[in-house]
């Protein structure tokens, strides 16, 4: 049975209450890790240049929402470009500063389905995350083979990569199955096998999820004008985020070359994949630049310094990330707060009314 109106108000409002709270701590123990004075003196190294990498960034956020607004449809017209930016910047915040990178897709969620239908927002947001994920592999799939072919890689990295790739394709191929028999469906049918849930509430899932999975299913198939849409704006983001990254490097003096390019956007998103298992991927991600840009024919300093940079990057975007959370928090209780004062006013009236 749905919960009444009320109390997933309630719910959603202690939800969001407790992912900025578990943001606000995350960047405060981030900052006290680094420091204002570290981050500081990163910046003066770049100077004015770290503006127009940041600028690109939120350009790469903009296109974003734009790709979810669009995945949206045709229940886009319930819900503003705006809120749809504000709620994937918010999630994107808590991503950035917890563990995994996976937390702050259920605030997108919430924040989502309080303005469009829950189902919807569901199946977009897969697909958002889905589009990302190919266009991700593809790059990889692209990149690392002429990363190791035209370059003197080390046996150790070459280990690693392949390891990388051997788990990487055969995910990428299962998800693809998944996606195409139905990925709700099929996880729901798990949790019933596993009696994590009951056969009758296994079966209302799969009523009320059916348009999730068909609307998956148009990554591959069928795909509408709004699907298609939603994939050429992640695209675009893509490749203003890989902007970004290139313009970094140069800010800090990296002889750009197209093999250090293809390396860093194809060996290095796949250590930036790895490094999502510690928030912000700390050593992982800076270790694995250093050894990086020393093998691309730039220097372990400069990696390591593109990695701290790219860092306070991500920092900046979850500052502004948390206070659009917190603006849309303010919104939406003064937005409720209407709502009530109008149905307390239209009752008023009622009883006024003589029987």
């Amino acid at each position: 049975m749905d919960q009444p109106q009320g109390e997933r108000s309630r719910a959603s409002t202690i939800f969001n209450l407790v992912m900025m709270l578990v943001g606000g701590v995350a960047l405060y123990f981030m900052l006290r890790h680094h420091g204002w004075s570290e981050f500081r003196a990163m910046l003066a190294k770049v100077g004015w240049w770290f503006a127009v990498v940041l600028g690109l960034e939120l350009g790469s956020l903009c296109m974003d929402g734009a790709a979810l607004h669009a995945f949206m449809r045709p229940e886009a017209r319930m819900i503003s470009y705006w809120r749809v930016l504000a709620a994937n910047m918010s999630g994107r915040a808590i991503n950035v500063l917890t563990p995994g990178g996976a937390l702050g897709e259920p605030t997108k969620l919430m924040l989502l389905s309080t303005h469009a239908p829950k189902a919807r927002a569901l199946s977009s947001l897969l697909l958002f995350n889905l589009s990302i994920a190919y266009i991700s592999v593809l790059m990889m799939l692209i990149g690392i083979p002429i990363t190791l072919l035209t370059l003197d890689v080390p046996h150790g990295v070459k280990v690693m990569v392949g390891i990388g790739l051997a788990v990487l394709v055969p995910a990428m191929v299962a998800l693809a199955v998944v996606i195409h028999r139905g990925a709700v469906r099929t996880i729901v049918d798990l949790l019933e096998r596993l009696h994590v849930i009951k056969p009758e509430r296994a079966k209302t899932w799969r009523e009320k999820l059916v348009d999730v999975d068909r609307h998956i299913r148009e990554l591959h198939t069928h795909r509408s004008a709004g699907t298609w849409k939603g994939i050429l704006w992640v695209i675009g983001s893509k490749l203003v985020s890989w902007s970004s990254t290139i313009t970094l490097m140069a800010a800090v003096g990296v002889d750009v070359t197209p093999t250090l390019v293809i390396g860093v956007l194809s060996v290095g998103l796949l250590i930036g994949w790895i490094s999502q298992i510690v928030p912000m991927g700390l050593g992982v991600q800076d270790g694995g630049n250093y050894a990086l840009f020393g093998i691309l024919g730039a220097t372990g300093p400069q990696g390591l310094l593109v990695a701290m940079l790219q860092r306070a990057r991500s920092v900046s975007v979850a500052i502004l990330g948390l206070g659009v959370f917190v603006v849309l928090q303010i919104i939406n209780r003064l937005s409720q707060a209407r709502i009530q004062k109008k149905l307390r006013d239209l009752r008023a009236q009622q009883a006024e009314v003589p029987t």
